[in-house]
């Protein structure tokens, strides 16, 4: 029975919290956090003598792709449904013929990212690995619209394949939270950035416009503390904290703070991203300073903020044009949340229909 469900994937824990893609693995495993279920976390390099163990109801095999071969074979031959996240895990399920139910969760679009990075040997890897996936899925978890839309121009629309467009949404509380997030006390001259160090984040560009308003209060949260406080020295921002924060906490930066640096350039890896922090931001409250509205499936009609520009010269809100942003965005998001519950509810049949 155990074995009817196979998520290829780490398996959500203290240690990986912080983990941006460990976020989507841990939202999809609460869907299915009663249903017994295998882990297979595989590494070309790692897990040589192999681990397993249990974590309620799931069983979490760390095994080699190389040394336990035909062990992970026979996971995946018993298995019901495969739920494959990233690109990444579907290079390693590459290697292995399963007769299973495949769902693809693609997460991004990683070669595209990879490239972003300069690593353009890994995303040609990626590539392969991504058209594999699609073309072996049964069902393709999206998290925008314009994701969907990118993989079909790139790969074509596959026969019989069910599309869900499931955005990777963070917990963000209720009605009583919403409504405490619009009444927030807030530092009108603080500005929060939450968020990791790939270059697609634009860091130099954020803490270079912070230099240009120095009246301004900082709070950088990021899980790469000290890489990110060796970019921070010598950048002549008077007050600044820069730390690493617990999931759990990081809402209670939210509700002080009046701005949030989302610097995501108008490129493709962008316009097809739905940045949890994003979502944060607008539910809770927080003003985003953009380079442009246009990520994922937002625009200048459904996310209102201030331009990189306006904010490097100084063009900021008055309190009364604050709060009714903080409205329309909050509202923004809230109409997003409605809108992935009937996409989950389907991902959710799926799931139950394995178990």
């Amino acid at each position: 029975m155990s074995g009817d469900i196979c998520v290829i994937a780490s398996f959500p824990s203290e240690a990986n919290a912080k983990d941006g893609m460990i976020q989507r693995v841990a939202h999809i495993d609460s869907l299915m956090s009663d249903v017994p279920r295998t882990y297979l976390d595989l590494s070309f390099t790692r897990f040589r003598n192999g681990e397993t163990r249990q974590e309620g109801a799931a069983t979490i095999h760390c095994l080699n792709v190389i040394r336990h071969f035909f062990r992970i074979l026979s996971i995946l031959r018993n298995a019901r449904l495969v739920y494959v996240h990233s690109a990444h895990n579907a290079l390693r399920l590459m290697f292995f013929r399963t007769p299973a139910t495949v769902i693809f969760d693609a997460h991004g679009i990683v070669p595209e990212e990879m490239m972003a990075e300069g690593r353009g040997a890994v995303a040609r890897v990626m590539s392969i690995a991504e058209r594999f996936a699609l073309r072996r899925c049964d069902v393709l978890v999206c998290v925008t619209s314009s994701m969907l839309a990118h993989f079909k121009g790139k790969h074509g629309q596959k026969r019989a394949r069910e599309d869900i467009v499931l955005p990777i949404l963070p917990h963000l509380g209720d009605d009583t939270t919403a409504v405490a997030a619009l009444m927030a006390k807030r530092l009108p001259d603080s500005v929060i950035y939450a968020g990791g160090m790939q270059s697609w984040q634009n860091v130099d560009k954020m803490i270079a416009a912070a230099a240009r308003q120095p009246l301004l209060s900082y709070s950088f949260l990021t899980g790469d503390v000290e890489r990110f406080s060796a970019r921070l020295t010598g950048s002549q921002i008077p007050r600044f904290q820069c730390q690493s924060v617990a999931p759990a906490k990081v809402k209670d930066f939210y509700l002080t703070h009046q701005y949030g640096f989302v610097l995501r350039e108008a490129d493709l890896v962008n316009a097809v991203a739905c940045p949890t922090k994003l979502v944060e931001y607008l539910y809770w409250g927080v003003i985003p300073v953009v380079i442009t509205p246009r990520i994922g499936d937002f625009d200048s009609t459904s996310l209102q903020g201030v331009t990189l520009r306006q904010f490097e010269s100084g063009e900021l809100p008055d309190a009364s044009s604050a709060d009714a942003m903080r409205r329309h965005n909050q509202a923004t998001v809230l109409s997003l949340v409605a809108s992935a519950q009937d996409h989950q509810e389907r991902l959710k049949r799926k799931l139950r229909e394995a178990a």
